[in-house]
């Protein structure tokens, strides 16, 4: 079975109790999901990160 790919725009809103999101993102004081980032999004920017090195 193949997984879904990770919708960061369809949980912005949402209560979330379970742990971490996929990719990072940011949870309110009540559980809200405010921010959440793509899979595309955090590869891009672990690419960027691993140039600094």
């Amino acid at each position: 079975m193949e997984q879904q790919e990770f919708d960061p725009g369809s949980v912005i809103g949402r209560h979330y109790e379970d742990g971490m999101l996929p990719y990072g993102g940011r949870v309110n004081c009540n559980g809200i999901i405010t921010f959440a980032v793509s899979k595309k999004q955090f590869i891009e920017k672990m690419r960027r990160l691993e140039s600094v090195r």
